[in-house]
């Protein structure tokens, strides 16, 4: 494994270009490939879920991690979320010696030290998920914490960082979480997802009268916050006069991005067996709930089902953006096709109905493998119930499923891929990122198990064509909600791909904050555009391949 520390200097327009990635480490597959690399990775990281004696249901949520710059050397760095004893079993918790988040710094020559004391960010809450964003304006990322518990903020400086009084200390069940400038006034604000009120001792049996964990319609719903940045890093709960205070769903899934395309950030959350919201942002500030009217509250069948990991990408080439979402086994995951007046629940014409009944889906990413200028899809499993028959057991071994993979063919329609030592191990997965590790410029993968390792692996890949990675900045830090549309010249005509920029999709977690676009062999770009994320739109030079741009919004 090697990483290359990216070096920027200033082009025309703004532009910032770094030069050419070293060569890929390892050899190529003639088939999409992942190589597990945790071993030499330098990465140590078991997760500890508590006692699991009752089944409390925190236990088999698991945690979330991020991928992000934590010191400003350009290399990517991991961050990864403890839970430990619950919080009904911390009372003492001044006696114990507690298990803690932890970050390891990559490092110039591959692999990554474990720096968690000198950074600060040890955390001992029993986590959940995270976000990463410069909130106070000061060019060093920024982490929140989302705990079941007392959440976190730490701000950081140059891989240092310090727990900040911010009045976003909620003791509530937290979990997915998502950064944005929603109103539009130059920092980041913060959404954050609430789950389920504590069940502190609450048992539960399954269908066959047999102790299990608790299903989320068992137990009381919290109530999602939203949080406006004061300056300087100072939030206020804006959640009553947004208009979102009087909905309680169990949250696990939340994007921020303008659905409606006037030029606001609104918020979409995926809802764990109650239907989802979509909180489309009004001129005056106000959210109101546009799901169910854009046929993305419920399945083709007029069903709620159990969202947990969400993501937004194109996945029939048409130039909008589509939802896809990780739900229960027996429920599909489910493809909502962006119609341009609303979604249509197309899960079963894309070929990703069948293949996921059989499993739950937590973790979920859309990535170009192979850089042939198609989404394919990754998905990360593990049961939260026991399968019928399956007898009571003090470990996780009767909850552990295979992840998938699936190959996109661009016009909206997947196939099974399997990916030897990815698709054929039976972990309970959760959180699921992606991020270039190596510096060679293809997604590779990270994913957290409950109970078990965080691992690591590299994309070995045969690759079909060149790569591009562009980084929209604004205010000296990743735009998140920002749209880039890369048109690419092929045979047949001009072909534009469309990522968005949302670090916080899939599950709990944070991946790079950039976009990845493949360039299929024979073609080449021929513009670039940016929409950031209050509605304007810059046109910027046809990129060269093979390049990382980070590229300034450019004055007004």
């Amino acid at each position: 494994m090697s990483r290359r520390a990216l070096t920027a200097c200033p082009v025309a327009l703004s532009l910032v270009l770094a030069g050419p990635a070293a060569a890929q480490s390892g050899e190529q597959s003639a088939s999409p490939a992942l190589a597990d690399i945790t071993e030499a990775s330098g990465v140590r990281f078991v997760h500890d879920p508590g006692d699991l004696t009752g089944y409390p249901l925190p236990a088999i949520m698991g945690a979330g991690a991020a991928l992000f710059d934590a010191n400003g050397d350009r290399i990517l760095d991991l961050y990864l979320i403890q839970s430990g004893p619950l919080p009904h079993h911390r009372r003492d918790a001044a006696e114990r010696n507690l298990p803690t988040n932890r970050l390891f710094l990559g490092q110039p020559d591959g692999g990554f030290a474990d720096a968690t004391e000198a950074s600060g960010l040890g955390d001992a809450g029993y986590g959940v998920g995270v976000a990463v964003g410069d909130v106070d304006g000061d060019g060093d990322a920024d982490l929140f914490v989302a705990n079941h518990g007392e959440d976190a903020l730490y701000l950081g400086n140059r891989g240092r960082f310090e727990r900040a009084d911010a009045g976003l200390d909620d003791v509530r069940w937290s979990t997915a979480t998502a950064m944005c400038d929603y109103d539009a006034d130059g920092d980041l604000d913060l959404y954050v997802g609430g789950y389920l009120v504590d069940p502190d001792g609450k048992e539960c049996v399954n269908s066959a009268g047999e102790p299990d964990f608790c299903s989320p319609q068992s137990l009381p719903y919290e109530r999602d916050t939203l949080y406006r940045n004061r300056g300087g890093g100072s939030f206020e709960d804006v959640s009553g006069e947004a208009g979102i205070l009087g909905e309680r769903r169990p949250a696990l899934g939340v994007l921020c991005h303008d659905f409606s395309g006037d030029g606001r950030l609104d918020f979409y959350v995926a809802n764990d067996g109650e239907p989802n919201l979509l909180w489309e942002q009004t001129p005056h500030g106000v959210f109101e709930d546009t799901a169910l009217m854009l046929g993305a509250a419920l399945n083709g069948q007029g069903r709620a089902e159990a969202g947990m990991g969400v993501v937004l990408g194109d996945v029939d080439g048409d130039a909008d953006l589509d939802l896809y979402l990780t739900h229960l086994r027996a429920q599909t995951n489910t493809l909502y096709r962006n119609q341009g007046l609303g979604f249509l629940d197309a899960t079963p014409a894309s070929g990703l109905a069948l293949p996921s009944l059989p499993r739950t889906g937590f973790g979920v990413r859309f990535l170009d493998l192979e850089l042939d200028g198609d989404l394919d899809l990754l998905v990360l499993n593990g049961a939260v119930a026991r399968a019928e028959g399956t007898p009571p057991g003090p470990g996780l071994e009767a909850y552990a499923e295979t992840a998938q993979a699936f190959v996109g063919d661009g016009s909206g329609r997947f196939e099974p891929l399997e990916i030897p030592g990815f698709t054929d191990r039976a972990v309970v997965g959760r959180s699921l990122l992606t991020g270039d590790l190596d510096g060679d410029g293809d997604p590779d993968i990270v994913t957290t198990e409950v109970g078990g390792p965080v691992r690591l692996f590299e994309n070995r890949t045969v690759r079909r064509g060149a790569w591009l990675v562009v980084e929209p900045v604004e205010r000296g830090r990743p735009a998140p909600g920002a749209v880039v549309t890369l048109e690419v010249a092929a045979e047949g005509g001009p072909r534009p791909q469309v990522r968005p920029l949302n670090p916080e999709a899939g599950y709990l977690s944070s991946s790079e904050p950039v976009v990845h676009f493949g360039i299929p062999a024979g073609s080449h770009p021929t513009a670039l555009r940016i929409r950031w994320p209050d509605g304007v739109t810059t046109e910027h030079p046809p990129p060269d391949t093979d390049r990382r741009l980070r590229i300034p919004r450019p004055p007004a």
